[in-house]
């Protein structure tokens, strides 16, 4: 083993260390194997499309100017600094990008990459509206985000692709207060929060027309304590989250898939979703494969708890659909936030 040292790792072939960076799960894993060397550091690419495990940001950032940044895989917060955040909202993902909306005279909507500093202005919707996105958090060509406007009491869908000046924009004409909501193909499926079922709306986004009303899933006696509706791989998914007694152990879920059947819509209870890997936060939530990230499971929920009887804190959660545990991921920061997947 004499012969083996710093020499001879500099001297693995690039092909066999770009290899082995596409299976870190975490972007700070590869600048950390890039400043190895400088064969390792022209061999490993951080533009890799290789994915990665996402992280969690706060969504306020107040005054500050440095992001926090907590890293599924290394279980770790990182500091970021963004001072062009100070003050803004990040309202969710879209890609490569957060959703980032600045208020007071200024304000402004833009998508940002908190790595790159690269921003695309948007346009920015009336002051005092507060909204979030509700496509799907893995793609950026279209964005949609769903809003209410308090001083006149409107809730609203509004679509945008890229290269688009304007929003298409709807307002509900539904009970939809402080409802979750998720576009996909041309329609939006709004739900009403509510502890208890409601119905699902689909509105044509292109007219802002109820085309159905879809009856809520037979959840028993399971009161809903927070809920999320979302879009993966083509089909359209309603998760609620049950919590009888505010501790960890007491947290289930539901999950329904909504189904056609002889022409009418039906939400399908879903006992397992397999090798995936479900990611919720306030706005909406998407699915990872497991099988891309050697050594995590499948068939499990991370989410975000306001706080618990034991812990009096946000946590960061991670949920065994197989066995019903609940487990609180160790050194969370504590921050109310969203989703991001690094990426340069």
């Amino acid at each position: 083993m004499a012969g083996i040292g710093s020499c001879r790792w500099s001297s693995l072939p690039s092909d066999l260390i770009h290899l082995i960076s596409t299976k870190l799960p975490d972007l700070s894993d590869r600048a950390r194997m890039r400043a190895v060397c400088k064969t390792w550091h022209s061999s490993v690419s951080l533009l890799d499309p290789s994915p990665c495990l996402p992280w969690l940001v706060p969504w306020n950032m107040r005054e500050k100017e440095e992001i926090l940044c907590y890293s599924l895989s290394s279980r770790k917060t990182y500091k970021i600094h963004c001072p062009q955040l100070r003050g803004a909202c990040l309202q969710g993902m879209a890609g490569r990008f957060v959703l980032c909306y600045r208020r007071g005279p200024s304000k402004s909507l833009s998508l940002f990459n908190p790595l790159t500093g690269i921003e695309i202005p948007l346009p920015c919707p009336e002051d005092g509206c507060t909204f979030a996105v509700v496509s799907n958090p893995l793609q950026e060509d279209v964005v949609a985000v769903a809003g209410y406007t308090p001083n006149a009491d409107e809730i609203w869908v509004a679509l945008i692709r890229r290269g688009d000046q304007t929003w298409g924009r709807h307002n509900l004409d539904i009970n939809y207060q402080e409802g979750v909501c998720v576009y996909c193909d041309g329609f939006y499926y709004v739900n009403q929060y509510n502890q208890y079922e409601m119905p699902t709306q689909i509105v044509d986004a292109t007219t802002g027309e109820v085309v159905t009303t879809v009856p809520p899933p037979d959840t028993g006696s399971y009161l809903i304590a927070y809920q999320n509706i979302l879009e993966t791989s083509g089909q359209i998914l309603l998760i609620y989250r049950h919590e009888t007694t505010g501790k960890l152990e007491d947290i289930a879920f539901g999950i329904y898939r909504l189904d056609q059947v002889r022409g009418h819509y039906q939400w399908a209870e879903v006992r397992s979703i397999g090798d995936r890997m479900l990611f919720l936060d306030n706005f909406v939530g998407f699915t990872l494969k497991s099988t891309d990230f050697p050594g995590y499971r499948g068939n499990c929920i991370y989410f975000q708890l306001q706080d618990d009887l034991e812990h009096r804190k946000p946590l960061l959660c991670w949920h065994d659909l197989e066995n019903g545990t609940t487990k609180a991921m160790p050194n969370f920061c504590g921050k109310w936030g969203t989703w991001i997947i690094p990426n340069f």
